[in-house]
Parts: structure tokens; C-alpha cells; sequence
């Protein structure tokens, strides 16, 4: 006798086991709405990882100002805060990156017994950072007192399609103190310090 029992017609009586696989034409369905939502999903979700980026390198811009500010008083000399592309000297773009080092006769050079303290090369940066202020330097100086030479102003990020509800910007006064603008009337997009809508020109 088998392990199943026949039943009265001789037939093997239990219980039946259906296919519970997927058809091709499901699967090549599934497939093709699968492929459908990714492409919708991915302009906004590179969007989102654009502006975070562009958020993280404002923010190490705030900092690297900070220590500037924090160790011209340590030090008792001018700061300089700079734009770099080797983390080294003044150069390049602020999308480059960004050098801040004690510099006691103002040139904008590290020589004599000048320190570098901080530096950032940044990398991977889709969209755009400058620095605008007043005769349009391309540099901070932050003097023993605390205080900038020159001008204050703002470090604007543009991302790289120029739509404005993505910009950021870092405001900075004369004091050196840095805060990020914030969008004051709901409406997407952020306000400047004279209340004005963040512009990207590209």
C-alpha cells in the first residue's frame, strides 16, 4: 500500500498542489511598472541628493568661518578664509573648496610663520557656490577684533538646472556671523537679507 490511500474509485485521494509561479507576460508587466515609477522617482530624488550636497558644503563653509572668527582672537592676527581647489593656497572656485589659515601681514599667502588651520576640497559638486559681496573680493579677512575687513555678504548655491527653490544661501554680517536664509512666505523659495526670492543666473 502506498502512502496515500486509494479511494473507492482507485484514484489516490489528497490534496491537490497548484503552480503558484508568476506567467511571463506578469512578470514582463511588472517589470515595465516597475521601470515606469523609477524614471518618475528619479529627477525628484536627484534633486533631493543635489541640494543636500549643496547644504553639507554651506555648512562647512559656516564652520570653516567660525574657526576663522574664533582663532583670529585666539591668535591675536588676521585670518584669511579663501576659496581652493588644493586645500593649499587662494584659488580656484568656492565650489572647489575652501582653506582658512592665520596670516598676519594680510597677503593671502601662507609664508613666514603663517598656520593653516582648516581645509576642505570638495568633490562631486553638481551645482554652483559664490562668494558676492561688496567690490566682490573673493576672500574673508577676519581681524583680531572679530570683525571682517572690507564687507559682509552671502555665499549663494545655485543648483545646476538654476531653479531657485533648490538655492541656498549663508548669510554672513560684518561680524563674520553666518545664518542660512529661510523661505519667510512659503512660497519654495528662500528670501535674501533684504527679504528679496534667492535668483540663480546661469
Amino acid at each position: 500500500m502506498s502512502r496515500q490511500a486509494l479511494n473507492n474509485n482507485g484514484s489516490h485521494s489528497g490534496f491537490s498542489i497548484h503552480n503558484q509561479g508568476f506567467t511571463l507576460p506578469e512578470i514582463i508587466t511588472t517589470l515595465a511598472i516597475v521601470g515606469i515609477l523609477s524614471s518618475l522617482a528619479a529627477p525628484g530624488l536627484q534633486a533631493l541628493t543635489e541640494q543636500k550636497q549643496g547644504e553639507t558644503s554651506l555648512r562647512t563653509l559656516a564652520e570653516h568661518l567660525a574657526l576663522a572668527r574664533s582663532s583670529a582672537a585666539t591668535y591675536g592676527q588676521t585670518v584669511t578664509f579663501c576659496r581652493s581647489a588644493d586645500g593649499l593656497t587662494c584659488s580656484g572656485s568656492w565650489s572647489d573648496g575652501s582653506i582658512v589659515f592665520t596670516d598676519r601681514n594680510g597677503d593671502r599667502l601662507i609664508n613666514q610663520d603663517d598656520q593653516r588651520l582648516r581645509s576642505q576640497v570638495t568633490t562631486g559638486l553638481k551645482g554652483s557656490i559664490e562668494w558676492r559681496a561688496f567690490q566682490n573680493r573673493q576672500y574673508l579677512q577676519i581681524e583680531a577684533t572679530g570683525f571682517m575687513r572690507y564687507q559682509s555678504g552671502n555665499f549663494l548655491y545655485c543648483p545646476h538646472d538654476g531653479d531657485p527653490r533648490d538655492a541656498l544661501q549663508l548669510i554672513v554680517n560684518s561680524t563674520g556671523r553666518a545664518r542660512f536664509a529661510v523661505d519667510s512666505n512659503g512660497d519654495g523659495i528662500r528670501e535674501d537679507s533684504s527679504g528679496k526670492p534667492l535668483a540663480c543666473h546661469l
